[in-house]
């Protein structure tokens, strides 16, 4: 069964044009494991790193795991069978996937989390954002235009540590509001696996729940962002109460250029993918790791991390921002919305 992993979900990703007769020996190789392709940004994240790995002369082997962890950690040892020096991987479950870290570690591989950290267990790099000052900035925001009223708080998987830190920093900023009573949190869930389905149902039965006018929902990501529009719409509400979100992702822009959705937290993922790919490299070869370097407790180690800084981006910055960078043109971003 386990063998049969490899044949459906792990795919071999091979530079354009390489020719074949170069064996597998003869270049490094990496697995980059994501738990879903549901969420826009995991396919950018990957194309990024193997982009990047491929100029340093590596062949990326990549796995999606279909939000099943049981599945994850069975690619992962399938990847280790097929000679990796190292595993980069968002996990599925944070907690559940120290098994893979833990398997890496006694054969010499090495194991760099990825956007989610790895808890109790062996890791030899952790790359992130800030996830706390992403959820500072966007409840910072949220205060700016809406500093009274009803809040809605949607966080994401309760099992995800960056939810948890998200909501941290929403706290941080709401705290005085809270205390004065200027503003009210009427309501506030976490959502299993950001679910943009889920987070529709659950935004429904708050606008058929509570009666008074919600001023803001702050939603961590730009997924369930998009389920709470549709619930939104179907009140008549849609532009008229202010919705928070993340990852920059292509439907969640053209909200923001239509005004149903305020404002997402963009994280430049050609950024972490490059800075990933490199720093595996140099831990493969034995090198020093890039020079900002911190740690952060998974509550087995002190795990050296590579912490990368957010940014808001509104209708007034899009333009200097994500379509600066190329992550989406303003074709993509303008197309069938009137300018």
């Amino acid at each position: 069964m386990i063998g049969s992993y490899i044949k459906s979900f792990i795919t071999w990703v091979l530079v354009i044009g390489f020719i074949s007769s170069c064996s597998h020996s003869e270049k490094t190789l990496i697995g980059f494991m994501v738990p879903n392709y549901q969420e826009a940004r995991y396919a950018i994240d990957r194309d990024n790193f193997v982009n990047k790995a491929k100029e340093l002369g590596a062949e990326v082997l990549v796995a999606n795991a279909d939000n099943d962890d049981n599945k994850q950690i069975a690619q992962a040892r399938e990847l280790m069978n097929n000679g990796v020096k190292a595993i980069v991987i968002i996990a599925v479950n944070q907690t559940t996937s120290a098994a893979i870290a833990r398997e890496a570690a006694s054969k010499g591989i090495k194991i760099i989390a990825y956007e989610r950290l790895i808890q109790n267990c062996p890791l030899d790099l952790f790359i992130t954002f800030d996830h706390f000052m992403a959820g500072k900035l966007m409840a910072e925001f949220a205060v700016g235009q809406q500093p009274t009223g009803n809040y809605v708080i949607i966080s994401g998987d309760k099992t995800d540590k960056n939810a948890e830190l998200i909501e941290q920093g929403y706290e941080t900023i709401l705290a005085p509001y809270l205390s004065s009573a200027k503003i009210n949190v009427v309501f506030k869930t976490f959502i299993e696996e950001w679910s943009p389905d889920e987070a529709y149902v659950t935004m429904r039965k708050v606008l058929n729940y509570y009666t008074d006018p919600i001023s803001v929902v702050l939603c961590a990501n730009d997924g369930m962002a998009g389920g709470i529009i549709r619930a939104l719409e179907e009140k008549g509400l849609a532009g008229k109460v202010l919705v928070t979100g993340m990852d920059a992702e292509l439907p969640a822009c053209q909200r923001i250029i239509e005004g149903t959705q305020q404002i997402t937290i963009y994280k430049p993922m050609t950024e972490q993918g490059k800075a990933a790919a490199e720093n595996t490299m140099k831990l493969i070869r034995g090198e020093k790791l890039d020079g900002n370097i911190t740690l952060v407790n998974n509550g087995k180690m002190d795990v050296p991390t590579i912490m990368l800084k957010p940014m808001v981006v509104d209708v007034k910055n899009i333009k200097q921002t994500i379509i600066a960078d190329g992550f989406h043109t303003e074709q993509e971003i303008y197309r069938g919305i009137s300018q």
